[in-house]
Parts: structure tokens; sequence; C-alpha cells
């Protein structure tokens, strides 16, 4: 929960808005409160999307649908506005963190906890389908651990993504590691799809990694068709249940009424189904919730100025009913001279108090921002090794060759041997370089919802969102890269362990698919683009 910023919206529909909650695929999520004191999430569509009038269309029928959902374990739709500017949908807000979040911070979680999870969650999925509805995007950041229970959020609205809008900049539905093979193979997709991905977020809760590995997204893909998950962490008792789940035909998987039949009462039991870390993580949510909905609005007047406006008109009119009598009340006019300052001090006390919003403070925390490491996120590698290797292997056989047949012929003039003698140093200069190649780890960028994040050698280089003006994929036909621009005009300095080469006022950051052919390349700045697309709203233009 994080202050709001100076270009987020202070209000949505009869919502007033209180804190940033994140920022997904389809716009960002926000904190909000309605007239009536109630807590809610709302999530404003991004500009891009509001402006296709299919996407509005698709948006409209899955909201309208999605709230037809019932169930204990789904956070409701409460709201929705498909025709706003920029639609948005309200839906209720529970005071926990993400099971992503909990298991990254915490550890996998205990094979009780994980059963508790799989009863609630399949209970969530046979609501779901029970409205005609499949969810296609379940995974661990869209499952909340609430006090009581989990609850699936974004169920149904992920269809409404479906179309021209995303799909044209290459962006899929889903997420890699928790697609079922149909949505990989782009056939026809059902219930038993969101059954493959609960298996998927199943293992993730039980082991803290996906059935699949943590690879690049091509390697993720090819993986859920072809390979079988790897279970070898998972405890016992759960292997058959999601070994089943996870079954690449989609008719040998169970039902969610199956799965709760196999899991048989193992449903959430109060506020003790979770290990006392996350339920301490939990009651903190809490805390921060009451206090964040309780602070008092910057353009609510203080309570005690309310009933300093009706007194003057009080004292006025009894005073009116006294003016009759004689000359003794004659001076009763005098009084309300003391109630004039009265009835101006509220608006020069507001005039005061009302420049101090809270989005200032947001604006002073830019400088102090932070990419966190665990938020999802596509990851860029530079890589070469095993060419690089081949390069030094090469080199040394041709100096060794070429040894060989010196010391077999000899006899050559000084200029020839000065000659040879060159060319060895030259190719050993180059092998060495080949060997460095090999031993220096890759280059790590990573782009989330905070920024972008450059690693190597257990080194960091942060660069958030609040401190960028621009980024771009930069493609002069041989190079590709990564190019930032920097809002206070400034742009990324290079490091010992990180280049960052000027370019028309900013800075290459990161070379994309530099050790790679053409091939390599279109389909790394493709996944780059499309990542800035959903991370960077607003500093990055999409082309066509």
């Amino acid at each position: 929960m994080q202050p709001l910023l100076a270009s987020d919206p202070t209000r949505v529909g009869d919502y007033r808005l209180l804190a940033r909650l994140g920022r997904g695929a389809m716009g960002g999520v926000y904190l909000g409160r309605s007239r009536g004191g109630r807590v809610v999430a709302v999530k404003v569509v991004r500009a891009d999307l509001a402006e296709d009038p299919e996407f509005r269309e698709r948006f409209r029928r899955e909201v309208h649908a999605a709230r037809s959902v019932g169930g204990f374990w789904t956070a409701a739709v409460v709201n929705a506005d498909p025709a706003a500017e920029q639609p948005w949908l309200a839906t209720e807000y529970v005071p926990g963190p993400t099971l992503h979040q909990a298991v990254v911070d915490h550890g996998p979680l205990p094979e009780a906890t994980v059963r508790s999870l799989a009863a609630g969650l399949a209970e969530a999925l046979g609501a779901i389908h029970r409205a005609h509805l499949v969810h296609r995007d379940l995974k661990p950041a869209n499952v909340l651990l609430g006090p009581d229970g989990p609850r699936v959020i974004d169920f149904g609205i992920s269809r409404a993504m479906a179309g021209n809008a995303l799909t044209a900049t290459g962006m899929f539905l889903g997420t890699p590691g928790f697609f079922s093979p149909e949505q990989t193979l782009g056939t026809e997709v059902g219930p038993p799809s969101d059954v493959f991905s609960l298996g998927a977020v199943l293992v993730f809760a039980a082991t803290g990694t996906g059935p699949f590995g943590e690879e690049s997204t091509a390697a993720l893909l090819y993986r859920v068709v072809h390979a079988e998950a790897d279970l070898a962490q998972v405890p016992d008792g759960l292997r058959p249940l999601l070994a089943a789940c996870l079954a690449k035909d989609p008719a040998d998987r169970p039902t969610p009424g199956d799965l709760l039949d196999q899991i048989g009462e193992s449903s959430p039991q109060g506020n003790s189904w979770l290990p006392p870390a996350i339920s301490d993580v939990i009651a903190q949510h809490a805390t921060q919730l009451q206090q964040t909905a309780n602070a008092p609005l910057p353009d609510t007047p203080p309570p005690q100025q309310v009933p300093a406006t009706p007194r003057p008109a009080t004292r006025s009119y009894t005073q009116a009913q006294n003016a009759a009598p004689p000359a003794p009340v004659a001076p009763a006019p005098a009084p309300p001279a003391p109630v004039v300052p009265a009835a101006v001090a509220p608006e020069r006390m507001r005039d005061k108090i009302v420049p101090a919003r809270p989005r200032q403070t947001a604006q002073n925390q830019h400088p102090v921002a932070r990419v966190r490491k665990d938020n999802p996120g596509p990851v860029f590698a530079t890589g070469g090794r095993f060419r690089a290797a081949m390069s030094a292997l090469i080199c040394a056989l041709i100096m060794f060759g070429a040894n060989r047949v010196f010391q077999t012929y000899g006899g050559l003039s000084t200029e020839h041997v000065a000659i040879f003698r060159l060319g060895m140093l030259l190719l050993a200069i180059s092998m060495l370089w080949s060997i460095g190649r090999v031993l220096l780890p890759s280059l790590r960028l990573k782009i989330n919802s905070d920024g972008l994040l450059i690693s190597r050698l257990g080194l960091t280089r942060e660069i958030p969102w609040s401190q960028v003006n621009r980024v771009d994929v930069v493609d002069n036909g041989k190079r590709t890269a990564l190019v930032v621009w920097l809002a206070n005009g400034s742009k990324p300095t290079s490091k010992w362990w990180h280049r960052a080469p000027a370019h028309r006022g900013g800075a290459r950051i990161f070379p994309i698919g530099a050790t790679g052919g053409w091939l390599t390349r279109r389909q790394e700045a493709r996944r780059a683009r499309t990542a800035l697309s959903q991370y960077a709203f607003g500093r990055y233009n999409t082309r066509a």
C-alpha cells in the first residue's frame, strides 16, 4: 500500500481513492472508500485499452457475468462502470498479501496449509465455472490470503483482454509457468484449463517454485506442452492430487468437485489456517487498512469547525426578535461584531490546510523509491557463453597447430618470425577475451511494476518508474537496446560491471538479444516491448 502519485486520480465514480495497491496488465489498482465507508479495491483500465471499443464491449460483458459469481472464496465485484472515460471496477478488498508475496517472503507453506488452500481455491473455481466463466489467469499473484481463507481475484476479467488491443503487440493471456497446454497451443480453453493452473499454483505454494521451473518464457511454454511437471519437492500426500491436475489432456484432469472430494474437510478454519508469520502480516495489513481508511481527507474541514457556522445565525435571529424593546436594547446589534471573524475563521484555517496534500509526500518519496526484486515481471539476460567457449577453443586449436607447424618446418626469416609471434599474440588475446566472457556472469534485466532492475555479480542498479521520463527499445538493424531517459534530465552513468553508453540524451542500459541472431534479437525485442507496454504505462509509447 503506497501513497497516491501526482498522476493518480483521487476519485473514481463514487469512490474516494486513498492509496495505490499496485499495477497489473489491465491498469492501476487503488484502495478506495465509498460514501458509506465501505473499503474496496478499485481497478482503473489503462487509457490505451479504454480507446478500444471492442475491449469496452468485452469488458462490459465480462463484468456483468463476474457479478453473478458467488462462493466464499472469491473477491466479489461490487461496482463497475464500463462506459467511463477510463473503465473501472470495484471489488471486495481483502486485507492480506498475495500468495506469491507470502511464499517469497516466508518460504513454502506447510502441507496442511496447502490442503486448506486447495480446498478454498477449488470451491472458488467451482463458483466461477457455475457462472459460465473461465478464469484463464489463475496464478499466485491472483490469490489473496485473507484472515479467514484465500480469495481468487480477477475472475472473468481476463477474457475481456483477449482481443487485438493486446495480442497485436505480442502479449498473450495468462502467465507462463501457470498456463495450461491448451492456452499455450491456442486451442479451446475451458474449465479444465483453470484446474491445470490450480495445480501449478499449489506446487508453487508447496515448494516455492513452479512445476516447470523459472527460466525464460519460451522454455516455460515448451515445458508446459512437452515436459512432465517437476513434483520431486512436493509432499508425498499432495503429489497424486497435483499430478492429476497437471495432466496434459484436459479430459484427464479432475473437476473442482472431484478435488474437494479428494481433499476432504480441509477448508480454512478461522484465522489458524496459515503459519503464524503470515498471520502476523495479515494483522499488519488490517491495521494499515484501518489507519488509511480512517485518515481525514485533505479537503475535509476539521470537525470542531462545523458548529461554528450556525452560531451567528442563531444569535442574530434571537436579537432580531428582541429588537422591539426600547433604548436599553438598542446597543444589541453590537454583539454581532465578533461574529464576523468567527464566520471567516474557518475559511482562513481551511486555506492553510488544503495545500498540504498527501500527493506531495508521494512526490517527495520518488528519490528513494525502490524496485522490489520479488515483484513478478519478465527477466532478460545476456548470453553467448557457448559461443565464447567455442571461440576460445578455436583460438587454442589454431595456436597449437601453428606452433606444431613452426616447430616442424622452422627456418623462417626474422621478419616471418616476428609476424608469426604477432599473430600468436593476437590469438592469445582473443582467447583470453573469450574465456573472460565465459567466466563473467550474465547481465540481467527485470521489468516489473516498480521499475527496471539490472544486476550482475550480486550488484544491482534500480531505476524506479518515478525517475523515468521515457523508455524505449531502439533498433538500428544490428543492435537492439533498451534506452532510458530520466525525469531530471540526467542519464544513468556507466559502472565497472554495467556499461550505459549515451544515446540521444538518454542511455542504453541493456543490450537486447545482443548475443543471438536476427531471430533471437527480434523475439527478445518483442518481449521487451510487451513488458514495457504493460508496466511502463505513460512512459513508453506503443507502436503498431
